[in-house]
């Protein structure tokens, strides 16, 4: 009897024993369920913070990039326009990764289930903040776009300006031209010198009257600036003015072989009667 009642206690012991390591191996597999289910949602946590952490700093960075883009263009006539190209590039471009990075974190979540309600309040207000800088970046542009319609309109006037201004300089450079061929006809005068067989044949001398004929010869005659030419060596002994000019304004001089020279003193006084000088040399 007694050998039956130890052979009882001892399978209870054994069964009791058996029980409780499978209990203890249920707990063990719970609880590393637990543990992994946990380290999960840690890491799914993680990696929403992170991204709630980008977006911010991705604002942060366009907020900055519109400073730049307000005082640059808020300086009247002075812009650094490749800088306010740049900014306005990297504003875009931050735009839209904020915008993929709000829409997969909201998938994330949806995701998630309730589990994840405390973070929803973080993603609405990152949504609404997309929301109102994409109405700021709208204005911005629209700025924008109404100063580069001034700016375009200043560079029309400049332009309309500078055409002025050259036509202006057109127009002065041809007075100035036609004042100096009026000053240059002014002071142009036609001077010859023959004997009278010459001048007979150029019909410049006729029946003892110089220039009395319509049809004498103008290009036997040499031009002249009354300005700088005023001597006129004639190579000849003997020397006759047939044109009228005033006395005392001009003089014959001799050189030292007896050859005229007419020289003119007084330039205006000479001339005053007319533009032409006939010489009769023999």
């Amino acid at each position: 009897m007694k050998k039956i009642l130890c052979f009882v206690s001892c399978l209870a012991v054994l069964t009791s024993c058996d029980y409780f390591t499978r209990e203890k191996e249920q707990l063990t597999a719970q609880n590393d369920s637990l543990i992994v289910a946990l380290s999960e949602k840690q890491f799914a946590l993680d990696q929403a913070m992170q991204s709630i952490a980008d977006i911010q700093e991705g604002f942060r960075a366009i907020n900055e990039a519109e400073g730049r883009v307000a005082i640059q263009t808020g300086v009247e006539g002075v812009t650094d326009a490749q800088r306010l190209k740049e900014d306005l590039q990297f504003i875009q471009q931050k735009m839209e990764e904020n915008r993929k990075q709000i829409e997969q974190l909201q998938k994330k979540l949806n995701a998630s289930g309730s589990e994840a309600a405390s973070l929803r309040k973080v993603l609405a207000n990152l949504q609404q903040e997309l929301a109102d800088k994409t109405a700021s970046i709208a204005a911005l542009h629209s700025e924008l776009a109404q100063k580069n319609f001034r700016i375009a309109e200043l560079d029309s006037a400049v332009v309309m300006l500078t055409t002025d201004v050259n036509t202006l300089q057109e127009i002065t450079d041809a007075q100035h031209e036609v004042i100096e061929q009026q000053v240059t006809q002014l002071h142009t005068a036609w001077y010859v010198y023959g004997t009278a067989k010459e001048l007979k044949e150029q019909n410049i001398l006729k029946d003892g009257k110089v220039m009395s004929s319509a049809d004498f010869n103008k290009n036997y005659f040499t031009e002249i600036d009354t300005r700088d030419d005023s001597v006129f060596p004639l190579y000849a002994k003997h020397a006759k003015l047939l044109t009228v000019h005033p006395a005392g304004s001009y003089e014959f001089t001799k050189d030292e072989s007896k050859q005229l020279t007419l020289s003119i003193i007084d330039a205006e006084a000479f001339w005053s009667v007319s533009r032409y000088m006939v010489i009769l040399v023999r």
